[in-house]
C-alpha cells in the first residue's frame, strides 16, 4: 500500500448529523496522517464549509435527483483528474451517481458506507449498487451489515462493520463546573440539575415520548430541567407538546452547538431515545466518555453501545412509560448509575476512540488495496 493515499469522499446531504461528523472525523484522522483528503458536496453542505477550513481539496457538486445526469459527467471528468486510490460514498444520491462514473476507471478501492438504518429494498439497482459498482461495503453497525447481506445477497466477504469514533477532548470540565455553567446560560437557580439530548431534532428521534416521559416524573424531581440541543424540523412540534403539558419553564431548546462536551458533563443522564434508524449512536459514545449515565432505546445500533444494567439502561422504543421508569431508576440510584457510566467509559476507550476506528480502516485499506 502506498505511503500517502489519495482518499475521495462523497455526500449529498447539507446538513450536519452522526453519518457527516463520521466522515469529518475519520477525514481528519487520515489528514493528520499524511494521507490526501478530498470532499466533494454541495456547496452549501455543513461538510463542505468544514472541508474548506481544514484546507482539504474539495469539490461542489449539487447532488439533488433533478440534477443527476449532469453531476454525473461531472463526476466522471472529476475522478479522471483527481485519480483516487480510495473513493468512498455516503449518502443515496451521491452513491448512485458517483459509483455509476466510477465504473471502469480502474479506481482501486470503491466503498459504499452505509450509516443509516432502514432496510434497502431489493430492487435492480440496489442490487447493481452493492454487488457490481461497490468493492466493499462499510457499515456502522452490526445489524446494518446482516441486513445487506441478507436482503440483497452481497457477499459477507465485502461486507465491513465499522463503528464510529470520537476525537478524545483535551479538557474536560467537572460536572458541578458544567452544570453550574449550563443553569448560568439558562439563567435558572444554581441548583438545577439536568436530563438531556443533544443531535438532531428529527421523527426518528423519539423525542415526543422523551418529552412525555419527563412530564411523567417533573414532580418526583421538581429540580430537574430536559435540556434539548441540536436542531431540526421537529423543533415547533416538540415546543407546542410542551406547551400542552405546560413545561416550558423546565424544557429548553438551546439549538445546534458545535462543541456538545460540556453539556454531556452538565447532566445528571444522558437519552438517546430513538424509535428507529440510529446507526452508529456517536452522542453516546461521547456522553460515555463525558461519564455521563445513559438511557437508549433497544433500537438500531443502540444495543451494540449499551449493554443493559452494564454501561447503561435500555428500553423499547416508543413507550414513555419504561423511559420514564428508567430515567426514575437512573436519578433515584446515583451510585448504580455512577457505577455504569464508569463501565462505559472504560467501554468506549477500549473499543471506540477515533483511533481505533483510523486504524482499523486502515488495516481494510491495506489489506483491500494489497
Amino acid at each position: 500500500m502506498k505511503a500517502r493515499l489519495k482518499i475521495v469522499h462523497t455526500e449529498s446531504h447539507c446538513q450536519w448529523g452522526g453519518q457527516e461528523m463520521r466522515i469529518f472525523n475519520e477525514s481528519r484522522w487520515m489528514s493528520q496522517r499524511g494521507h490526501h483528503i478530498v470532499i466533494i458536496a454541495p456547496k452549501d453542505s455543513v461538510i463542505y464549509e468544514k472541508a474548506r477550513q481544514e484546507s482539504w481539496e474539495i469539490y461542489d457538486v449539487s447532488f439533488n435527483e433533478l440534477g443527476m445526469p449532469k453531476d454525473f459527467f461531472r463526476m466522471r471528468r472529476l475522478l479522471k483528474k483527481i485519480q483516487p486510490d480510495v473513493l468512498n460514498t455516503h449518502g443515496n444520491i451521491d452513491s448512485k451517481v458517483v459509483l455509476a462514473a466510477a465504473a471502469g476507471l480502474g479506481i482501486p478501492c470503491v466503498i459504499r458506507s452505509r450509516h443509516s438504518t432502514p432496510r434497502i429494498k431489493d430492487l435492480w439497482y440496489n442490487r447493481i449498487l452493492y454487488r457490481k459498482l461497490s468493492h466493499y461495503i462499510f457499515t456502522s453497525a452490526q445489524f446494518v451489515k446482516e441486513q445487506i447481506v441478507r436482503d440483497l445477497g452481497v457477499s459477507e466477504n465485502k461486507v465491513f462493520s465499522l463503528p464510529s469514533g470520537f476525537f478524545i477532548p483535551s479538557d474536560l470540565p467537572e460536572h458541578e463546573e458544567a452544570r453550574k455553567a449550563l443553569t448560568a446560560e439558562l439563567s435558572l437557580n444554581p441548583d438545577t440539575r439536568f436530563i438531556g439530548f443533544v443531535g438532531r431534532l428529527s421523527s426518528e428521534k423519539g423525542l415526543p415520548f422523551l418529552i412525555e416521559a419527563f412530564f411523567k416524573i417533573k414532580d418526583i424531581f421538581p429540580g430537574y430541567h430536559l435540556a434539548l440541543i441540536g436542531k431540526g424540523d421537529m423543533r415547533q412540534r416538540l415546543e407546542q407538546q410542551v406547551g400542552k403539558y405546560g413545561i416550558r419553564d423546565r424544557v429548553h431548546f438551546l439549538g445546534y452547538r458545535d462543541n456538545p462536551w460540556i453539556y454531556f458533563r452538565a447532566y445528571d443522564c444522558f437519552m438517546l431515545v430513538s424509535s428507529k434508524y440510529e446507526a452508529a449512536a456517536q452522542v453516546i459514545q461521547q456522553a460515555m466518555y463525558a461519564r455521563c449515565p445513559v438511557v437508549g432505546t433497544d433500537a438500531g445500533g443502540i444495543p451494540d453501545i449499551i449493554i443493559h444494567k452494564e454501561t447503561g439502561l435500555l428500553v423499547p422504543p416508543d413507550n414513555s412509560e419504561q423511559l420514564a421508569e428508567a430515567i426514575l431508576q437512573t436519578l433515584e440510584n446515583p451510585d448504580a448509575a455512577k457505577h455504569r457510566a464508569e463501565k462505559a467509559f472504560r467501554y468506549v476507550c477500549n473499543n471506540h476512540t477515533i483511533d481505533m476506528m483510523g486504524e482499523r480502516i486502515l488495516g481494510l485499506y491495506e489489506r483491500l488495496l494489497s
